[in-house]
Formats: C-alpha cells, sequence, structure tokens
C-alpha cells in the first residue's frame, strides 16, 4: 500500500496539473479560486480495500482482493466504500476462529483429564492413616533404639 505522503504529493501534483493550485501552497489559503462541476472532481485517492482506477497500474496495485466466500454465506464485501460497514464474518474467519477454540477446548481438556492439579492448583494429598509407618520414617516396635547423638559423658555446659 503506498504510504500517505506520497498520496497527499500525487494529489497536490494532480490538483496542479488542473489548475486548482496555481503556486506554491501557503499557510493562509488552501485553494485560489472555487471549483465547480468537473474542476471539483479530486484525484483518484484511496477508497475502501482498492486504490485508484483499475486502468491505472500504479494505483490499482492488488492482484486480487477477498470479498468473502458466497457459496459459504457470507455476504459479498463491496468494492469502494467511504466508511467501512460491519459485514459480518467471513468464512475464513470462521474457519480460523472454529480450528483455533478446538486447539484450545482440546488442550483445556486433556489437561483438565490428565492434569487437573496444574489447573486447579492442588493434587489428591492423602489422610495421614493411608500412610506406612515406613513411609513415615517410624521405626518398627522390635527395632533397636536409635542412637543418641548427643554428648555422653560429658558435664552439662562444657560442650558448648
Amino acid at each position: 500500500m503506498l504510504g500517505n505522503k506520497f498520496v497527499a504529493q500525487l494529489a497536490l501534483q494532480q490538483l496542479r496539473n488542473r489548475g486548482l493550485i496555481t503556486s506554491a501552497p501557503r499557510l493562509t489559503s488552501v485553494r485560489h479560486r472555487f471549483a465547480w462541476g468537473s474542476d471539483a472532481v479530486g484525484p483518484n485517492v484511496p477508497v475502501g480495500g482498492k486504490m485508484g482506477a483499475s486502468e491505472n497500474p500504479e494505483l490499482h496495485t492488488y492482484d486480487g482482493d477477498y470479498r468473502g466466500t458466497i457459496s459459504k454465506g457470507d455476504k459479498p464485501i463491496p468494492d469502494y466504500f467511504y466508511r467501512t460497514p460491519t459485514t459480518g464474518r467471513t468464512y475464513i474467519d470462521r474457519c480460523v476462529t472454529y480450528f483455533i477454540s478446538a486447539v484450545i477446548w482440546a488442550w483445556f481438556s486433556y489437561h483438565m483429564y490428565y492434569h487437573s492439579g496444574h489447573l486447579l492448583g492442588h493434587w489428591y494429598m492423602p489422610y495421614l492413616t493411608e500412610f506406612t509407618d515406613e513411609e513415615l520414617g517410624i521405626p518398627k516396635d522390635s527395632a533397636d533404639d536409635p542412637e543418641y547423638w548427643g554428648n555422653h559423658k560429658k558435664e552439662y555446659g562444657t560442650y558448648r
């Protein structure tokens, strides 16, 4: 798409060619005379999805435009328009939306089924009665007493 500066320069050149602007532009005036009838017709400027006349290869640059898929129930998008109407969603928009939605729902369903703790923030925590003494690190009742790691045979206060 052509830049705004280039389009403005092109419009200024066409206005000069038509005689609507005869000298360098001044800050005090926009045009020097009032235009009537065919003189009031401006240059080909961007309107809608295309630019300029279709026989002008410099301004009419698109090879093809997507105007919707009529066979799939789309309303045709007009060629030129002053203000963009709300044309609804096209077939491509619906396909992309449904595909993205299906991927997101598949991811969500998979993770809710297999990894629900990741999404809900908690996992299954068994009751303490479900653990065995060995899992909790409790020795058997018949086991020897564990070695005491204190300071044997030393007076109180001398080992600190």
